[in-house]
């Protein structure tokens, strides 16, 4: 900031000029090599509070002084440095003024500027304690009063995955965080934060149908509270909607479902994190997908850790070693994918109707299954989708 202050004032006076800390050290100078140095000038302007002036034939009685100049810079009434013009005090004093009013917005500038991105940092450790769940303090307690965030607002957590449209890499830092000011531009009751190389975390108010807004308080924890998610949809819509401008970046937003309690933003969090792992490649880019979409997969996913899902996805991967040129299972995932209606899965494989039926008996022999019985098929529907689930990369 120091040096800035030197390249602008010299622009302006053609001389040289020297910025100097509230110690009366210099920190920014035309002439690199007086960086560093005492300069008792400072000292005199530091401890009168008022501008100081040094004749070229007065500047060798004054250590790191050379003729000129010197006036204090203030910010908020403080004297916080001082700028120095070299030459004979006669024919510099037109330039101060002037220099001194571009040092004190420069000042200003970067003030508001730190106080914007203290800000921002604050906002976005509040939004990482907040999905990372834990118990509340009074440092966090005041930091939130600080922001003024109104954490009573009911919200959901959207998990914001961005990357390159070309080939699916993450996108450069800079381009990260522009897109993060673009949408936290939209409203400062969200709370936005990019989390890893590729994600965003945006914790968006949502809005509530009738009487569950007065029992969200009420129900800690509670998953399906009312919320109106179309209402919803249409806002996010127009919220991301700037992304689509971009042709280079590809986007997908899933929202997790709604819980109240201090927890509900972490379980929230967790619901949209899963439920884009397990539905990524499923849904296209610049769309929105909400947890509670993919809940029977969710149901399976957290299921198929327990025993009995690992026994089911033992046995179907012993059936698929029997089946050698995946016929069996193509025709099985098509048989589903019909509705379990033969002429349209005949048509579908392009067999006959008896070779579809020949199929599905050897099927049921391997498996060990009635295709008959809703009970049984519904058994291999689930452990289908297992297997599918347990392969996804995500």
């Amino acid at each position: 900031m120091a040096q800035k202050i030197v390249d602008r004032a010299m622009k302006i006076t053609g001389v040289n000029v020297n910025v100097m800390d509230h110690h009366g050290v210099i920190i920014g100078s035309g002439d690199a090599a007086r960086i560093d140095q005492l300069h008792e000038g400072a000292l005199h302007v530091l401890s009168s509070q008022s501008e100081v002036d040094i004749a070229r034939d007065q500047a060798g009685r004054l250590s790191g002084v050379q003729g000129g100049v010197n006036l204090p810079i203030r910010s908020s009434g403080d004297i916080v440095g001082v700028v120095g013009i070299t030459g004979e005090p006669e024919e510099v004093r037109r330039y101060a003024d002037l220099v001194v009013m571009t040092a004190e917005l420069i000042v200003e500038q970067a003030t508001v500027t730190a106080q914007v991105q203290w800000d921002s940092r604050q906002r976005e450790s509040v939004l990482l304690r907040l999905i990372e769940g834990g118990t509340s303090d009074s440092l966090f307690e005041d930091r939130v009063a600080r922001l003024q965030l109104d954490l009573s607002l009911p919200r959901v957590v959207v998990v914001l995955e961005l990357v390159q449209a070309a080939d699916g890499t993450d996108l450069p830092l800079p381009q990260l965080q522009q897109l993060q000011h673009q949408l936290a531009a939209a409203s400062s009751a969200t709370l936005l934060a990019i989390t890893t190389a590729r994600q965003m975390v945006m914790l968006v108010p949502v809005p509530l149908k009738g009487g569950d807004a007065a029992r969200a308080g009420d129900a800690p924890n509670r998953g399906s509270v009312g919320w109106d998610k179309a209402l919803f949809r249409r806002q996010m819509d127009a919220r991301l909607r700037p992304l689509q401008q971009y042709d280079t970046v590809h986007y997908r937003a899933c929202a997790g479902d709604y819980f109240s309690g201090p927890q509900g933003l972490a379980q929230s969090y967790r619901s949209a994190l899963k439920a884009q792992a397990v539905t990524r490649g499923r849904t296209t880019p610049a769309s929105l997908s909400f947890a509670t979409e993919s809940a029977l997969d969710l149901l399976l996913l957290d299921a198929a850790e327990g025993w009995a899902g690992q026994h089911l996805l033992r046995e179907f991967e012993a059936f698929l070693t029997q089946d050698k040129n995946g016929s069996l299972q193509q025709t099985l995932e098509a048989y589903l994918a019909e509705n379990m209606d033969l002429a349209r899965t005949s048509a579908r494989l392009h067999i006959h109707r008896n070779t579809l039926r020949y199929r599905l008996d050897k099927i049921g022999t391997l498996l060990q299954l009635d295709l008959g019985s809703v009970d049984q098929l519904l058994q291999l529907f689930v452990t289908l989708r297992l297997y599918s689930l347990s392969h996804n990369p995500g």
